[in-house]
């Protein structure tokens, strides 16, 4: 494994590190609030992204087809950032961006090295539930498990399928985050409306 990709696969483990937005307070000091900060690291993070596709610049890391392309990193940051301030609820969020960044790298050894398929896909759903689990010992309002049970079994099989295709202009690191929440999205509101969560 080269440094390039030791280095995209450790930044992909290392990412959930970002879902420390849940435990940033809403009002910082000096008047800054959690989501000011946010927006400055997005805006900053579209700014480099701009400027790397306007001069060309080769990203350490990044894949050589990225080149012309909005790259992997700034595509996982647009999905994790649609999370945050459209889904919102750490219940659908927290397990779909740790899925995204866990199982992504192992899909890509499983393919490499001609593993069954259902092996990261197992893999995913034990994810989930194991990340629901522990937010139901920290969240005020956990979900059932029969309502984990369900949106795990969307999860799963949106997020695996969403690996696979090599859509050009499109990165799975964004797909994987997307297609699960499309689903899960609606499917928590019908769980709330029916009173089974």
């Amino acid at each position: 494994m080269d440094g390039a990709h030791a280095f995209r696969r450790a930044f992909h483990l290392a990412s959930p590190l970002f879902l420390g937005f849940y435990l940033i307070p809403e009002g910082l000091p000096a008047d800054i609030s959690r989501d000011a900060v946010v927006l400055l690291f997005v805006g900053a993070a579209a700014c480099i992204e701009l400027a790397r596709i306007a001069l060309g610049v080769h990203l350490f890391g990044m894949r050589p087809y990225e080149g012309n392309r909005v790259s992997a990193y700034a595509q996982g940051t647009m999905g994790l950032f649609l999370a945050l301030y459209v889904v919102q609820d750490p219940r659908i969020v927290v397990p779909v961006f740790i899925g995204m960044a866990w199982i992504d790298p192992l899909s890509a050894v499983a393919r490499k090295r001609g593993w069954p398929r259902w092996l990261p896909a197992g893999a995913y759903g034990a994810l989930f539930l194991a990340v629901e689990g522990a937010l139901g010992l920290v969240l005020p309002d956990p979900l059932s498990w029969p309502a984990v049970v369900v949106l795990a079994a969307l999860a799963t099989p949106a997020a695996i399928l969403s690996e696979g295709p090599r859509i050009p202009q499109v990165d799975d690191d964004l797909l994987m985050q997307i297609v699960p929440m499309a689903l899960l999205v609606p499917t928590f509101w019908g769980l709330q409306a029916a009173g089974l969560w």
